[in-house]
């Protein structure tokens, strides 16, 4: 063997990686399509701009129904990883969508929107649900968090695009385009193999082999086949009884919670709401030195480049550093929309700090896509033992979704009840929450594989266990320990 093939043998090549990321980046783009549709055609409906009158009820059931629908999406995922495999289960994502758009055309009325956002919300829980714990099989630690923002990358892609052609496009030539692009989905990734890892679940050892070929170009993956023997352990098939039975232990417990509260906090901030909301809440403070509209666009361009500095900034600096720079970020630009908000409702005239306030919402935007937009995507793919990646996110995604849906469905209610610096100042605070939580709680994983994650986690759950006992320990020997007092009435 020559010194260029032992090189070959020894080091994976990533673009088979890199190669399928691309391709989910188009899932992740029809995701994106369906938010970015929301901000301009809700504006259109309710001020009759288009062959189809809505009420401000009507609207805010279509954007919360997206995500109302969502935990079926993300149960739907969980049993297709669990029976099928990660990457069936992502190439059926782009299923729901075919239907949704299908159904958009049937027919231009409220009913019909109805059903159509159902099935978005579905595609996009299965989404979400799927495609962390397939880049988590496939990808190396090295590149990992950057494969993750590289799908990520797409929302934000979907989401200017869906802005810009809600603009100036009719709604049924939206429908005809997305139905499209999810019928070319479908069909490239068709093709891609499943992972090494449903294979030794299944423990068909030779297809593993061969899927890690793939993936990873290289002639001979025996290190690699082994650790992830040792990782996943001996294949088993766990009921769901089982499976919530594992995640009753300490460590499954403390990961389920510390994922959930991420998603918690990321939702309940109203990220979502005011991405919905972003053309009414621009217009509604009078900015007029350039259309709200165009404001919009422009912050879908900041948050593709947002996206793109985070494919770097992913694996350099960490989750958890990258997690608070974007929570710290947002909490800060929301506090400062707020008190715009403040000031306008006070009769000060601020129609010379336009750019100032338009500044903010592309900063706000910055801050979002470099960290919280994909971050907890990340730690989704990385932090559960193998047998718990299914259920876990599955749990984590119903979660995320019906927070979600209260943050989206209350907006409206919260506004008429009070104002938009009040729901702003709410959610910097929550944000702020968010970064406290993150600083504390969670844990850095870049740059592990897998199974080092588990084994970082397992210890830090041991020394905590330690440091509590020993606690416990201390009181009761303070506890036992006759006092000064007690000993001189004996005597």
């Amino acid at each position: 063997m020559t010194s260029m093939e032992i090189i070959s043998a020894r080091r994976p090549k990533f673009w088979p990686q890199w190669f399928a990321a691309s391709i989910i980046h188009v899932l992740g783009l029809l995701s994106g399509l369906v938010g970015g549709w929301t901000s301009p055609y809700l504006a259109k409906l309710t001020q009759g701009n288009e062959s189809l009158v809505v009420t401000k009820d009507e609207a805010s059931w279509i954007a919360s129904l997206l995500h109302l629908s969502r935990p079926l999406g993300s149960i739907i995922a969980a049993v297709l990883v669990s029976k099928f495999g990660s990457q069936k289960a992502v190439f059926l994502g782009g299923l729901p969508h075919v239907i949704a758009w299908t159904l958009f055309l049937i027919n231009e009325s409220v009913s019909w929107i109805y059903a159509s956002r159902m099935f978005s919300g579905i595609a996009m829980g299965m989404y979400l649900s799927s495609f962390p714990l397939y880049i988590g099989e496939i990808g190396h630690p090295r590149i990992r968090g950057a494969l993750i923002g590289l799908v990520a990358q797409g929302s934000a892609i979907g989401y200017l695009l869906g802005n810009y052609m809600g603009a100036y496009v009719k709604m049924r030539t939206f429908a005809i385009i997305n139905l499209v692009i999810s019928v070319v989905y479908m069909g490239l990734f068709y093709f891609f193999p499943d992972s090494s890892h449903y294979f030794i679940r299944r423990d068909r050892v030779a297809l593993a082999e061969r899927s890690l070929r793939w993936y990873n170009r290289k002639k001979d993956v025996t290190v690699e086949l082994r650790e992830l023997r040792a990782y996943i352990g001996r294949p088993q098939k766990l009921t769901l009884k089982e499976s919530f039975q594992q995640l009753t232990t300490p460590l499954n417990r403390k990961i389920l919670a510390m994922i959930v509260c991420v998603y918690l906090f990321m939702q309940l901030s109203g990220i979502n709401t005011i991405a919905m909301y972003q053309e009414i809440l621009l217009t509604t403070l009078k900015i007029d030195v350039i259309p709200p509209s165009l404001v919009v666009v422009c912050v879908g361009v900041v948050a593709i480049t947002a996206n793109l500095l985070a494919i770097y900034t992913n694996d350099h600096f960490g989750r958890r550093t990258m997690l608070a720079v974007s929570t710290l970020g947002v909490a800060i630009n929301f506090a400062l929309i707020g008190g715009h908000y403040l000031l306008f409702r006070n009769q000060y005239d601020i129609s010379n700090i336009q750019w100032v306030v338009i500044s903010e919402f592309m900063m706000y935007i910055f801050f979002l896509n470099i960290g919280l937009t994909h971050i907890p995507s990340c730690l989704l793919s990385e932090i559960f033992s193998p047998e718990l990646k299914e259920i876990g996110s599955c749990i984590a995604n119903i979660v995320c979704s019906f927070s979600a849906f209260v943050a989206s469905k209350s907006y409206q209610p919260l506004l008429d009840a009070t104002s938009e610096e009040f729901i702003f100042f709410f959610y910097a605070i929550l944000v702020f929450l968010m970064f406290v939580y993150t600083i504390v709680v969670i844990p850095e994983t870049k740059g592990k594989s897998l199974q080092e994650i588990q084994e970082m986690l397992t210890k830090r759950s041991e020394r905590t266990n330690e440091r509590t006992n020993e606690r416990i320990k201390q009181n009761d020997t303070l506890i036992r320990r006759p006092r000064n007092d007690d000993m001189i009435s004996k005597s």
